[in-house]
């Protein structure tokens, strides 16, 4: 079964205007799977940004450019294909998921080696969102919809959130790396945990909504 694909997210309505705008204008050499590649690309610019611990313009326009071509890349591979009919369903959707799950390794690996957070930060993080992801792909068996986005959060959401983060992190980096008396810990661990548990309640909010509509279909 190939899943048809659902996006409530926040920016879904103004993304999808601009990706239709801009399909219909790449040149013929440009195939859907250079446009993959092309996100995976951002993906390790944008990596390496972080990594380099947002210390200088360079940093920055890295994160920039990263996280601008791997949305370009992300966005518009499958669209394209969709455009010129010569959609791979069942490929497409594995190669989908498996090249967004690499691209949140790599971040979370930059984040990880930049210093900003501590170490386990970064990959507690990537395992919640990988939690909730693993939801939405548990429930398409029910609905036959795959949700590209976390209620309204997608992964165009997280990557506005991220560039807003890496510009508050070049401009005020000491406010970010001040540590809260009494907790011993930074700003910014301290967000990445508060984020961490809003993460972790929406879980078990979305997991006790998803047991209920398991439940429905088996006693319908």
């Amino acid at each position: 079964m190939i899943p048809r694909r659902a996006n409530r997210g926040l920016l879904a309505g103004p993304e999808a205007r601009i990706l239709d705008f801009l399909v219909t204008r790449l040149p013929g050499w440009v195939k859907p799977d250079q446009l993959t590649g092309l996100g995976i690309f951002g993906a390790v610019l944008g990596s390496v940004g972080f990594a380099l611990a947002l210390t200088s313009w360079l940093s920055l326009g890295l994160v920039f450019a990263g996280f601008t071509l791997n949305w370009l890349g992300d966005s518009l591979d499958g669209r394209l294909a969709r455009h010129r009919r010569i959609e791979r369903k069942v490929q497409g959707f594995i190669l989908d998921n498996g090249v967004d799950l690499i691209a949140y390794l790599l971040l979370a690996l930059g984040f990880a080696v930049s210093g900003l957070v501590s170490l386990p930060v970064p990959f507690l993080l990537l395992s919640l969102y990988m939690l909730l992801s693993n939801l939405a792909l548990a429930r398409l068996i029910i609905t036959g919809v795959h949700d590209l986005a976390i209620d309204s959060i997608g992964t165009t959401e997280l990557r506005v959130a991220f560039l807003v983060l890496a510009v508050l992190l070049f401009l005020l980096p000491d406010l970010f790396r001040a540590i809260i008396p009494l907790l011993e810990l930074s700003v910014l661990d301290f967000l990445s945990l508060f984020w961490a548990s809003v993460m972790m309640l929406n879980f078990v909010l979305v997991l006790r909504r998803d047991i209920r509509l398991a439940r429905q279909a088996d006693e319908g």
